[in-house]
């Protein structure tokens, strides 16, 4: 009887876990994969002749120590994992890998860095890492890659293009040298912060500047930023970032990614991508006459400069882009190796710009949005669990003691059912707003389902208010098919609804402190399973004592929560027990809704 209670408690946790599920090595191919390339699926490979995957390089010929581009893509569906290497003619593994791509880490096989696989099963449509030749070695070299598109679907040791690698004199050497700097140290150091780039120099007189954190450009203390100045025909741009990775500045019509030109800055040099969705940029050849000035790194931090032309069009956009005669919004963002929708650190202009112009830029606000996980925080951690576990345990509690007609279990359950629809349709009609709709495709959606569960959440809730109002009298035949599916619609639409808050917290449009958002909404969890538990044992052994009493949450009660029958004037016993644990469960669900609330609106 128990178990029939609290089987649905657990929902909420299952359902995120079931929506992080992985197949095979989901945080990465192991070591012991080294040699083979193969993943431990006991499948046979697919042919790679057929496979939609390649592996780019950048150059067909490099300099010993120099660094090169090396690219996953697809030209159809996306993948979960990958496995890369670089071999010489006689199968040995070389050089090291200087750059990860998102969701990537290092494996040590021969040496330190010479191997990369993925930590995450999220799908990818590319992964842009960077390789290292080592010094003083010459030769000839392929780029091997698995690709996992499936568990029972991968392509094994799929191969580059061959690359030569030549001496490079010794002035060249030292360009090696930034890969011992490539440690995440710098970003996060104080001594970093100090550096100054030339990337400051004139902004707010000589060239337009915007970055992170807002303001910074004056002080010459940002996160990551760009610059860009009108030269006739051309327009001058300028990144810098602290750390290694990439940083990119976009060029849209909107303050939201899709239909963009986009400019990627990294150790390697610049490249020119286009977002076309909700969905990973991708490389194009386009008419912007791209021309790399300078590309280095300095004390840890990026910086580069290129040209571009003044007009920007390609086949992959539908946008054509004349920068000196239009005003565009300019969104910024940083990261390291894969690129996305989301980097790991983004901003964009409150309003369009004039890039012939000089000026001064605010950073836009992602107000709306901070406000939408606000209300949907109150609405579902704040409201409905309590009144869920007002509805399952108090029905015996408080007997005689109505308020306004009905008994107090259910004046509160309706209050807050009540109060977390309302507050669910102010969240989703907040988003709305922000997002100027569904711009959401399938890659996206894939990547993080957030809008879908979230979707799905606020339907079952508004069903919710139609069904009560549509009720059957009780005691008639329809009752007991409304109390069950009433039951099983309230709990799926609260499972969910805390599983897409869950699943926000790898949004980074409002850049929410990862740890302490997760760890706060586990700890819920833990703490609301926990209380139901107590309270349905507690219920079972009270109902040992005095066999009428009924907490099951199919029990015929009336239209106004008073039980058919006679009423009685008595509690069932242990009710100080479970005031006390709901009083608990009350204050500890206020002050953690509070924590989160405080996380949601930080500002790093």
């Amino acid at each position: 009887m128990v178990i029939m209670k609290v089987d649905s408690i657990l929902g909420a946790a299952i359902f995120v876990l079931l929506t992080n599920k992985v197949d095979g090595y989901g945080s990465g191919a192991p070591s012991s994969q080294c040699g083979s390339l193969t993943p431990g699926h006991d499948v046979t490979p697919l042919d790679n002749s057929n496979s939609p995957y390649s592996i780019n390089v950048g150059k067909t010929s490099i300099s010993s120590g120099e660094a090169l581009d090396v690219e996953i893509k697809t030209s159809g569906q996306g993948f979960l994992g990958y496995m890369l290497q670089v071999r010489d003619d006689a199968d040995n593994v070389v050089g090291s890998f200087a750059s990860l791509g998102a969701q990537g880490q290092f494996i040590k096989c021969t040496n330190e860095k010479d191997t990369l696989t993925h930590s995450s099963p999220v799908s990818k449509t590319s992964v842009l890492v960077t390789w290292t030749a080592p010094s003083q070695w010459t030769g000839s070299i392929k780029v091997l890659g698995t690709v996992v598109q499936s568990y029972n679907s991968y392509y094994v040791k799929l191969q580059s293009s061959q690359v030569n690698v030549l001496q490079g004199d010794a002035s060249a050497e030292p360009e090696a040298e930034p890969e011992a700097e490539a440690e995440p140290e710098p970003e996060g150091e104080p001594e970093a912060e100090a550096v100054k780039s030339e990337a400051f120099n004139g902004c707010g007189q000589e060239k337009s500047c915007f970055g992170s954190p807002e303001g910074c450009e004056e002080t010459g203390n940002c996160d990551f930023m760009f610059s860009w100045k009108m030269e006739g025909e051309k327009v001058l741009w300028e990144g810098f970032r602290k750390g290694t990775g990439f940083v990119g500045v976009g060029v849209s019509d909107d303050d939201k990614m899709g239909n963009d030109f986009i400019f990627i800055c990294s150790e390697s040099g610049a490249k020119e991508y286009s977002s076309s969705g909700r969905n990973a940029p991708a490389s194009i050849v386009s008419t912007s006459s791209l021309n790399l000035l300078e590309s280095n790194v300095d004390n840890g931090n990026m910086y580069c400069k290129f040209e571009s032309g003044a007009q920007l069009s390609s086949d992959s956009v539908d946008l054509v882009a004349a920068l000196k005669d239009s005003e565009y919004h300019i969104l910024v963002a940083r990261g390291s190796g894969q690129l996305s929708y989301h980097a790991e650190d983004r901003t964009f202009t409150a309003d369009p710009l004039a890039l012939s112009r000089v000026s001064r830029v605010g950073a836009g606000s992602n107000l709306l949005l901070k406000l939408h996980g606000l209300f949907m925080l109150i609405a579902w951690i704040g409201f409905a669990g309590k009144g869920i576990i007002f509805a399952r345990y108090f029905k015996q509690t408080w007997k005689g003691k109505p308020v306004m007609g009905a008994d107090r279990w259910f004046q509160a359950h309706r209050f807050l059912m009540v109060a977390a629809v309302i507050f669910t349709i102010i969240g989703f009609v907040l988003v709305l707003v922000y997002t100027k709709g569904w711009h959401y495709d399938m890659d996206f959606i894939r990547n993080n389902p957030h809008p879908v569960i979230g979707l799905v959440t606020i339907i079952l809730a508004l069903i919710q208010p139609i069904m009560a109002l549509m009720r059957p009298h009780p005691g008639t035949k329809y009752r007991p098919v409304f109390n069950w599916v009433h039951w099983f619609v309230g709990n799926a639409a609260y499972n969910l609804g805390v599983a897409a808050i869950f699943l926000a917290g790898n949004l980074s449009a409002i850049s929410i402190p990862k740890t302490g958002y997760v760890v706060c909404l586990v700890i819920y969890i833990v703490v609301y399973v926990a209380t139901h538990l107590l309270l349905a044992f507690h219920g079972v052994k009270m109902q040992n004592k005095e066999s009428e009493a009924e907490i099951h949450p199919m029990s015929n009660t009336s239209e106004k929560g008073v039980s058919s029958g006679v009423v009685e004037a008595t509690d069932q016993p242990g009710g100080r027990f479970r005031k006390t644990v709901l009083g608990i469960f009350v204050l500890f669900n206020e002050v953690l809704v509070i924590a989160i609330i405080v996380l949601i609106f930080y500002n790093k």
